[in-house]
């Protein structure tokens, strides 16, 4: 479902599955956040949850195996940057990067 503000997916959907810990992210997703001392699992599921409050949509893209992925700033007590696609067969957000906005990984 197209969100209003042009994202592909709706941010309170994303919101929610993340809220119920409903999230999938890549090894590289992963190691970024725990070497820089965050808990992956927490502040994957704190970047999304508050993507409709506080998340700027600031495009798409088509990724490799088809699908299409939102990619936002997420301001917190940093801003991240974060790119995802939902797996609406599973039901679950799949993170392909999420970091400190500007940080590469």
């Amino acid at each position: 479902m197209m969100s209003p503000q042009g994202s592909r997916y709706d941010p309170a959907e994303v919101a929610g599955l993340a809220h119920g810990r409903r999230i999938v992210a890549t090894l590289r997703v992963a190691n970024w956040l725990i070497d820089h001392g965050y808990d992956a699992a927490d502040t994957l599921c704190d970047v999304l949850g508050a993507l409709g409050e506080r998340g700027r949509w600031i495009g798409s893209c088509d990724l490799q195996n088809g699908a299409v992925a939102d990619e936002y700033v997420v301001g917190l007590e940093e801003d991240w940057c974060v790119k995802f696609w939902v797996d609406g067969v599973n039901e679950v957000v799949n993170v392909w990067s999420c970091c400190w906005d500007g940080s590469v990984h």
